[in-house]
């Protein structure tokens, strides 16, 4: 799909609450954790690497969910990842969740920020512009392009 991630994941008994279904915090750590794997599927960019090494982090500041329909213990479901929108210093992600049946489970919404991570830099832990290699990579993501710009 076009400018679309799918983080594919297996409902395991620590996700759910004693109903057997997804306990609703949980979908935020999915929003984050299809989040961390499009950088490195989507992107071509090792999240690990953005943290660690260039010391830029992507905070949620904001997020959201509607619920449609329950998941349950042992259910395949695909979290689909779009960006929403592209910002100086953040990037507006939507999120489908949908059973292997296709039926709609929730949507959901964040907003991350691009934050300075280096501790002896003066912007430490303030929002900082996205640089421009990034910008040009989730543009190109958007597009349904390759995650690589051809003139990197």
């Amino acid at each position: 799909m076009r400018g679309v991630h799918i983080h594919r994941v297996d409902v395991r008994f620590g996700d759910c609450d004693p109903a057997g279904i997804v306990y609703f915090p949980r979908f935020f750590h999915l929003f984050h954790e299809a989040m961390e794997t499009w950088f490195s599927a989507g992107l071509g960019l090792s999240y690990a690497q953005l943290i660690l090494g260039r010391k830029l982090g992507f905070p949620a500041v904001h997020t959201e969910a509607d619920f449609n329909a329950p998941c349950a213990l042992g259910e395949a479901i695909a979290v689909e990842l779009r960006v929403a929108r592209l910002g100086r210093s953040s990037i507006g992600l939507e999120y489908v969740v949908r059973g292997v049946d296709g039926v709609l489970r929730l949507t959901g919404a964040s907003t991350c920020v691009v934050m300075d991570l280096d501790p002896a830099s003066p912007s430490f832990r303030r929002a900082v512009a996205m640089p421009d290699e990034l910008r040009a990579r989730i543009e190109h993501f958007m597009a349904g392009e390759s995650a690589v710009p051809e003139d990197s």
